[in-house]
């Protein structure tokens, strides 16, 4: 009689243990570590997040690094994919991971609202009329360069301070820090001075790029007067050659011309100072004309190859060739950005940005795992637009499909190439 009991005992453990196997093999884990780019340091004590994208994005949970900068998530053994958010001083460092890969290196750094050592290497405007010619839209770039040494980001109310004119009403803003996509990002009128806004993104080290995109009524001329809040290296402006351009002093811009691009004069302005007169008038309408695809040069819109490119709003600030090649380069850039059809989302590769040292003997991702990376960051951006309602259900869908295809060929493109 005592056998059964025994039996019975010994199938109970047996089930136990199945089950525990069961839970083992359908268990994974997100795993990475946190180093301070500012002491070179790991960075202890950080808050981490992590969330899920599926059905939105979902909150899996939080963790903080440990003394080596160190953390993990528990999470189910699917290929789900997830985005962490570390935050460190106050500033979000986000990242792309995935359960059971290897550990996802994160740089953050010590952040101060006083950082000095960032420049404006680019200040760009494009300008064009609505079809029906009553509104002047305008799109305005600042390229901003964080070369601060040790690297620190700068952060609080006031990173950048831009100057908008009268009667503009603001459409679209973002931030697009280096290597990632652009962010929406709200800029914030300064009740200090008439016309002036500031934006609060945080700039890394590396370069950020920040855009406002705005329109002002318009009845066949009108008089713009750009101001920076830097020194900049280059002003561009960028309109068709049906307006009519006319600085407020001759020998402040220089026309040029690109035979690549058709009935649009960029006009450029080197060593720009805050203080100095870029006023211009404009008069009649027109709108930039679209480049077709068999018109754009093999590297538009991609970013110009390391080593060769220029020093444009899109491309690292050293080896700078003559402005009216740098010129031409942006304004390549802003036709793919501003002007494509449909969903279209321009990434920058992470040139400027510092980087962990990779481990020797790994291979690096190469353009191909960049721009999956990025894309998956523009999937999780694009589901937190819709679950905050910052979106509607077409322009989600468009995107998103837009999206998902580009994923796809990517991901076959990185698999072909292992």
């Amino acid at each position: 009689m005592p056998k059964e009991p025994i039996r019975l005992k010994h199938a109970t453990l047996f089930l136990v243990f199945c089950f525990a196997l069961t839970l083992s093999a359908n268990a994974d884990t997100v795993r990475g570590v946190v180093r301070n780019g500012t002491t070179n340091k790991p960075s202890a004590g950080d808050e981490v997040a992590l969330k899920r994208v599926g059905n939105g994005m979902e909150d899996v949970g939080t963790t903080k690094t440990n003394a080596k900068g160190e953390f993990t998530f528990n999470v189910p053994a699917t290929q789900g994919r997830y985005v962490l958010w570390v935050k460190h001083q106050e500033v979000t460092y986000p990242r792309v991971a995935q359960a059971g890969g290897a550990p996802v290196a994160v740089q953050v750094f010590n952040s101060s609202s006083t950082v000095k050592d960032i420049s404006m290497p680019e200040h760009m405007l494009v300008l064009q009329t609505t079809a029906a010619g009553d509104l002047l839209k305008v799109d305005e770039l600042f390229t901003m360069d964080n070369h601060s040494t040790p690297p620190m980001t700068k952060n609080g109310q006031h990173t950048l301070d831009v100057y908008l004119p009268e009667g503009a009403k603001v459409e679209e803003t973002s931030a697009q820090p280096a290597g990632n996509m652009a962010l929406k990002t709200p800029v914030v009128p300064d009740k200090s001075a008439p016309n002036a806004f500031f934006f609060g993104f945080p700039i890394r080290p590396g370069q950020t790029q920040f855009r406002v995109s705005y329109s002002i009524p318009y009845n066949g001329k009108i008089q713009l007067n750009p101001k920076t809040s830097l020194p900049a290296q280059n002003v561009l402006v960028v309109a068709p050659d049906s307006m009519n351009f006319t600085p407020s002093e001759a020998s402040v811009y220089t026309p040029t011309k690109d035979p690549q691009i058709k009935d649009v004069t960029l006009y450029l302005v080197k060593s720009a100072q805050p203080t100095q007169q870029l006023g211009f008038a404009v008069t009649g309408t027109g709108i930039i004309p679209q480049q077709s695809n068999d018109q754009a040069p093999a590297n538009a819109g991609g970013g110009a190859p390391r080593g060769q490119g220029p020093g444009g709003g899109m491309a690292p600030p050293n080896d700078r060739p003559d402005p009216l090649q740098s010129g031409q380069w942006l304004f390549l850039g802003v036709l793919v950005v501003f002007l494509a059809a449909g969903a279209v989302y321009v990434y920058t590769a992470n040139i400027n940005e510092p980087q962990p040292k990779a481990a020797s003997g790994k291979k690096s991702k190469g353009r191909t795992g960049l721009l999956l990376d990025a894309m998956k960051e523009e999937v999780f951006q694009l589901e937190a637009d819709r679950i905050q309602g910052k979106i509607n259900g077409k322009d989600y869908e468009t995107a998103k499909a837009a999206l998902d295809k580009t994923l796809q060929r990517a991901m076959q493109r990185q698999a072909f190439s292992k």
